[in-house]
């Protein structure tokens, strides 16, 4: 019998990358609602900026739902809302 050596080398860094990645899609798939400080934390942009450029627009009125002055928005249509102004109109 030949004794065998195996020896795991595992990048933690790329590791924990993936597996963020993967927790992040998950999580989006589950996602219902989400506000302007979760939008901005998802596309990278400023509050300010998706409040003047994106949530004005009637497209992305439609997915809105408004309680006691607190606005939330159905994520997926929403998402799909914005990448269709981002593809048209810039």
């Amino acid at each position: 019998m030949i004794p065998a050596n195996l020896e795991l080398v595992i990048d933690e860094r790329l590791y924990r990358d993936q597996l963020e990645k993967r927790a992040n899609e998950i999580a989006d798939e589950a996602l219902l609602l989400v506000d302007v400080k979760g939008l901005a934390k998802k596309l990278s942009m400023s509050e300010r900026f998706i409040e003047e450029e994106f949530l004005r627009d009637p497209r992305i009125n439609l997915h809105e739902v408004k309680k006691n002055r607190k606005r939330w928005y159905f994520y997926k249509p929403t998402i799909e809302a914005i990448t269709e102004i981002l593809r048209t109109e810039w």
